[in-house]
């Protein structure tokens, strides 16, 4: 019987931006790294307590014809006077 071996892309985040640098290892290098994830939620969640950095995802569960994914959602900016001037 063949075993098979489970295999994680390199992710880097780099502010607020996940991309997959292309690299490939095996469960058993990354599995009790700290940036080892399970699912893109948990990416996601450990990118934004942690920061950027490089974080490791299962080859099947990276969004397919994704090459970014954005993990900040955009502030929108309101000013004071705007506001005011609405409300008015």
């Amino acid at each position: 019987m063949m075993l098979v071996k489970n295999f994680f892309d390199e992710i880097r985040v780099f502010a607020g931006v996940a991309e997959r640098t292309g690299v490939q290892l095996e469960r058993d290098v990354v599995r009790r790294s700290g940036g080892c994830c399970t699912s893109l939620t948990q990416l996601i969640r450990k990118a934004r307590e942690s920061g950027d950095g490089y974080f490791y995802l299962p080859l099947t569960l990276w969004p397919a014809d994704t090459e970014r994914v954005q993990l900040q959602k955009s502030w929108v900016v309101v000013s004071p006077s705007s506001h005011l001037r609405e409300s008015h």
